[in-house]
């Protein structure tokens, strides 16, 4: 049994194709199904459903890619933290984020590049689904999300701070020179909003709907930044996380004002897979970050 053998079953559920599957295994698809079928017969049982064509994988042969996975990540933390126990880390930290986590994401990966210059990080903005998919699937190191909004009971977790939503509008007359606004006020603005389907976007529309009112968004977009570009024409306002203007220091023209009655603010946390050890990246990204918020870093 090598390792070898499980890539191949990780890759063929991946790609669903064997001539696929192969060339990211770079071997030759006769040796990657020779690879497959020594392996069932060393566990003694069927992994594939077998036609001319793939067709999937027995019952078994998904637990058996499960297991692949596993197996593989295991090995792949191993040799993180034997890095790290040389000091030497390197390779790659996978971070799923929300849009709204922004602001944070600048001053994460400044503070994480000061300890571990080796290591690139690789930021994906995802949905929550995708999110916990990539973490079940060790495709994913941490996740950065909401934390009273979303089911994590699958998942270890980590407050990092509270988010309220700021108004951003370009910097002209509109709504005088009052640091706070109404969900009212807002509403009666030409605003480019995110998507319908975005979380983010729920939680604009609750607060909309319990001041009473409902905007009519002259544009939407599931990107944060495409919306405050959009401000910066100074034609339109958008909502975006508190203080997101000065994280990124690069909307000129535009202002923020806070948006009261109600109030919205959000906890936004740290997730990452339950499991010991904990993987290494993962507590790598842990350990920075509890010493970031005990030492006021990220307020």
């Amino acid at each position: 049994m090598f390792l070898r053998q499980f890539h191949y079953v990780v890759a063929l559920e991946k790609e669903s194709h064997f001539g696929r599957a192969a060339e990211i295994c770079n071997v030759s698809q006769p040796t990657l199904s020779s690879g497959i079928k020594h392996l069932e017969e060393e566990l003694g049982i069927p992994i594939i459903l077998r036609h001319q064509k793939f067709q999937g994988f027995t019952e078994e042969g998904l637990r058996v890619v499960e297991w692949s996975k596993r197996l593989l990540a295991d090995r792949a933390a191993m040799m993180e933290e034997l890095a790290i126990m040389r000091k030497n880390i390197h390779g790659r930290l996978r971070i799923g984020a929300m849009p709204m986590s922004s602001p944070l994401l600048p001053t994460f990966s400044r503070l994480f590049n000061e300890l571990y210059p080796s290591v690139q990080i690789d930021i994906q903005f995802l949905g929550f689904d995708q999110m916990t998919v990539g973490l079940t699937n060790f495709e994913l190191d941490v996740g950065i999300t909401y934390l009273d909004q979303q089911p994590l009971d699958r998942f270890m977790t980590m407050p990092l701070y509270e988010d309220r939503l700021s108004l951003l509008l370009p910097d002209n007359d509109w709504l005088g020179k009052k640091s706070t606004v109404t969900w009212k006020d807002v509403a009666k603005l030409p605003l480019c909003l995110l998507s319908p389907l975005m979380h983010e976007r729920g939680i604009m529309d609750q607060a909309f709907s319990s001041a009473g009112c409902q905007p009519r968004p002259q544009m939407e977009s599931n990107s944060i930044f495409q919306l405050a570009f959009h401000v910066m024409s100074g034609e339109v306002a958008t909502i975006i996380p508190e203080n997101f203007t000065q994280a990124n220091n690069a909307f000129k023209g535009t202002r923020e004002k806070i948006i009261t009655s109600p109030t919205v603010s959000q906890k936004i946390g740290l997730v990452w897979a339950k499991g010991t050890p904990i993987q290494p990246m993962a507590k790598a990204t842990i350990d920075l970050m509890e010493d970031a918020v005990s030492n006021g870093l990220l307020n």
